[in-house]
């Protein structure tokens, strides 16, 4: 066996030292690289504990955001079902009715309210032009007007136009009040019908701004007509806009009742419901000939086919806020 020489294993020894120093270097490398992925590991994990702190914020601030939501849509009904007339009191008053009251979403733009003085009953309706929430509010706004006009006047003193002119002056007061900056096309009520029903004294007083009244009649004292028929009032095409800058009062209509009239009062979703083959209107005309068919039926199926009617013409489309209020009036006959 031949021997290395000392300067084989000084070569030898020389390429071992070399080779512990590129693995020592390699080693150092990885150990390097491991060290800056446990860091990266760990920013990720303190990202990632991060983000889903930061997600579990964001969860329970909206969900907090949303029970407040709640809170205030709950309060907002509960004062719609103190403001708003009780159906159970309507029942009262009228020897039948009905009441669709449907906004689309929630709550609406949509209100209604009755008030007694005496022997005469206010019946009134509107719609604000907006749902939901801020709608409901701003009717409500309308309801508690309502109330103190009819508080501080006396409807037995009032007729049905008068009633307008004073909501009208009420808003302009508030349109002073803010400099002219109000912005009244925007917080007015797009439509409002006004009705005072004296059964005793069998009268109607009527007035509308943009809001109309039917009425359903089938009796002609003296003569031998049996036939119904369906006459619509329509009031004035003014609205409380003060910036038009109009001094004109709003009509009032005064109807002498028959037995088994009915009056019907709506405001404007109900017509302007788009749907049907063509996507159009549903319209007054269709909404006669509706009356003119079921007026002789209980108000309450009344109640089921102007529902029905409703949901079939929109088909897909949006609903809107709808508010449809049919009253048969306790008129004795002559």
């Amino acid at each position: 066996m031949l021997r290395k020489s000392k300067a084989q294993w000084d070569t030898t020894t020389s390429n071992l030292h070399s080779d512990i120093e590129t693995l020592k270097e390699r080693l150092d490398a990885a150990e390097k690289r491991s060290d800056a992925a446990t860091q990266e590991l760990e920013n990720f994990k303190r990202t990632t504990l991060a983000k889903e702190q930061e997600s579990v914020r964001l969860k329970s601030s909206l969900e907090n955001q949303r029970m407040r939501g709640v809170e205030v849509l709950q309060g907002l009904i509960g004062l719609q079902n103190a403001m708003f007339t009780d159906p159970g009191h309507i029942k009262a008053l009228f020897s039948d009715f009905f009441l669709l009251y449907k906004p689309f979403d929630a709550v609406g733009g949509d209100f209604y309210k009755l008030i007694v003085d005496g022997d005469h009953i206010l019946v009134a309706c509107g719609n604000c032009g907006i749902s939901g929430a801020a709608g409901l509010v701003k009717g409500l706004q309308n309801v508690a007007m309502l109330e103190d006009i009819a508080s501080r006047n006396g409807i037995a003193g009032m007729q049905a136009g008068e009633v307008l002119d004073a909501l009208r002056s009420r808003y302009a007061r508030m349109a002073e009040r803010d400099g002219g900056r109000h912005d009244v096309d925007e917080d007015v009520p797009v439509n409002f019908t006004v009705c005072i029903v004296n059964q005793k004294e069998r009268t109607l007083s009527y007035a509308g701004a943009y809001g109309s009244l039917c009425l359903i009649r089938k009796s002609y004292p003296g003569t031998n007509r049996r036939e119904v028929d369906v006459h619509e009032f329509r009031g004035d095409r003014m609205n409380f806009a003060v910036s038009f800058g109009r001094r004109k009062n709003y009509t009032t209509e005064n109807i002498i009742l028959e037995k088994d009239d009915k009056i019907y009062l709506k405001t404007d979703g109900y017509v302007n419901q788009r749907g049907g083959a063509s996507n159009a209107r549903y319209g007054d005309q269709y909404l006669r000939q509706l009356l003119m068919k079921h007026a002789s039926e209980p108000m309450l199926e009344q109640k089921r086919v102007f529902e029905q009617e409703f949901e079939n013409w929109r088909g897909s489309n949006r609903g809107n806020d709808i508010l449809v209020i049919g009253l048969a009036l306790k008129v004795a006959g002559k």
